[in-house]
């Protein structure tokens, strides 16, 4: 005979209820670890491509200030280039002369010690 309740009904057509319940709470677990899994890739994406904006900020940052480091160089370079060539000229000028102070044979031998220390680029030993 039937039951009136109704609650007995169902379990009575559908006597896999219990199991179809259990199994469908397993898979929302599942799914549930899934999307928790998913925030948290987001999470670490996110984390990553912020990483990746600051390394390349400061990539950027280093490659200028190297940029502004070798034009530095070159300036100083360039300048010191300069001297010795005044120097240079300085002590050619001086060189016929018979006699000369002790300073212009310092400043030759400065200039040579410059030149063969590799200070003077091959523009100012050309000269």
């Amino acid at each position: 005979m039937p039951s009136s309740d109704p609650q007995r009904r169902e379990t009575a057509i559908l006597p896999e209820r219990g199991d179809l319940i259990a199994e469908l709470a397993g898979r929302l677990e599942a799914l549930d670890a899934l999307l928790n899994r998913l925030e948290d890739a987001e999470r670490q994406a996110a984390d990553a491509s912020e990483h990746l904006i600051r390394t390349r900020r400061w990539q950027e940052d280093t490659v200028r200030t190297i940029q502004e480091e070798r034009a530095r160089m070159r300036q100083r370079q360039h300048a010191l280039d300069e001297l010795a060539d005044h120097a240079r000229a300085a002590v050619a000028a001086l060189a016929h002369h018979r006699s000369l102070p002790r300073e212009v044979h310092e400043l030759a031998v400065e200039l040579q010690v410059l030149d063969a220390a590799g200070f003077l680029t091959r523009r100012g030993r050309a000269r």
